[in-house]
């Protein structure tokens, strides 16, 4: 299906045509790739819209990763305008930037701004499963990686997943007190003090620091970029990965 363009619809326009594809494709869940053909939205807008009517409480997602409605907005915008800031865009696609300083943010964004990649904060949420949340994502004006997970219907996995599952989670299964001590992955984790893998998407590579604050795992920033570029780059996107983990820490220390 052909996604028609249309310069003019505001974020209120879009918000509203994405609730009322979800109302007439019937009760849910829904596949994000059908809700977005239905408002007849890119993937990755749909996208966007959708994690910001969760954080309202007028979507829900269901555990296989599709999305439900659970109320109707009464005329308010669901969709949440970035915060300006120089450089590239921030976007809101995955949890909510209102849990981050302005320094955080400025720093985060400028991360992602010299290294020109996609930049991930990630936190640890220690349920039944510790999984790792991804709770801001800056991203180029040209969001490739995005588009590359949803159209491999990955990007469920990118922003939320099991500790062990890719190099993220392990640089945080890394600094837990009870992390596994027989790993040698692990082990090596905690000796170079970052962690390098390839991204849940097909095609990325990803290097991963965690973020301590006042001596204690607060999450880890991950810096992910296409295999191509990260052949060539990796030492340049780690350099400037522990520099900028470092000015986000109160005090570092090792794991």
């Amino acid at each position: 299906m052909t996604i028609a363009a249309n310069s003019n619809r505001t974020a209120n326009d879009r918000a509203f045509l994405l609730l009322d594809a979800m109302a007439a494709l019937g009760p849910g869940p829904h596949r994000l790739r059908d809700l977005a053909a239905q408002a007849g939205l890119e993937p990755s807008t749909a996208h966007r819209i959708l994690q910001s009517a969760i954080r309202v409480g007028t979507v829900s997602k269901t555990e296989r990763g599709r999305y439900l409605l659970t109320s109707r907005a009464g005329g308010a915008d669901c969709e949440v305008a970035p915060e300006p800031s120089p450089g590239p865009s921030v976007q809101n696609g995955t949890g909510s930037m209102l849990a981050l300083s302005r320094r955080t943010r400025l720093l985060l964004a400028a991360l992602q701004k010299v290294t020109g990649q996609t930049v991930l904060l990630y936190v640890p949420l220690m349920l039944d499963t510790p999984m790792r949340y991804c709770l801001a994502y800056f991203a180029p004006r040209r969001d490739e990686l995005l588009g590359d997970a949803e159209r491999q219907l990955t990007s469920d996995i990118l922003f939320c997943a099991p500790l062990s599952v890719d190099a993220p989670g392990r640089v945080m299964l890394a600094g837990l007190a009870d992390a596994r001590a027989g790993d040698p992955g692990i082990a090596a984790i905690r000796a170079n003090g970052y962690s390098f893998g390839p991204s849940p998407v097909a095609g990325w590579q990803t290097v991963t620091a965690p973020l301590r604050r006042y001596g204690h795992l607060a999450g880890a920033v991950c810096v992910t970029g296409p295999t191509s570029w990260m052949d060539g780059h990796r030492d340049e996107a780690l350099r400037e990965l522990l520099r900028s983990t470092a000015e986000l820490a109160e005090k570092i220390e090792p794991l």
